[in-house]
């Protein structure tokens, strides 16, 4: 969270911006489409700080030091799978739906846990990946 609060003009300034999908007086949203362009500019390795201007963002946004912490983020998220970042963000999550037990026969109840038994391993096995 950034210590820097933005005032109501900056945020109407900030919001002009095409690249932007939201702003509040402690965060910026930037859109997809924004991200994909500066992280290949990053691949460049084409400078922050350039990147940003040539975006037309105002100067207490590029001067902050809020953009490499943004951009190494973004870096970081994507290092693993490019379109799985992408899909993962808020608006491509899918509600889970809940499961009722109640309403399971004890077969249902059964194949549901060894479901997700499966899942959690396959899962367990990729967070703690170790290099050979």
């Amino acid at each position: 969270m950034s210590k820097k609060e933005y005032t109501e003009d900056q945020i109407q300034e900030v919001l002009k911006n095409k690249y932007v999908k939201n702003c509040s007086s402690k965060y910026i949203t930037f859109t997809d489409e924004f991200k994909i362009k500066v992280l290949e500019l990053d691949k460049k390795w084409i400078y922050h700080r350039k990147i940003f201007e040539d975006f037309w963002f105002p100067e207490y946004i590029i001067n902050s030091n809020l953009i490499p912490s943004i951009v190494w983020s973004w870096r970081y998220k994507m290092k693993n799978d490019w379109l799985t970042w992408l899909v993962w963000t808020k608006k491509g999550r899918k509600k889970q739906e809940k499961k009722d037990f109640s309403k399971m026969t004890i077969e249902e109840q059964n194949e549901y846990l060894k479901t997700e038994n499966t899942y959690l391993k396959e899962l367990h096995k990729q967070i703690y990946w170790h290099y050979p």
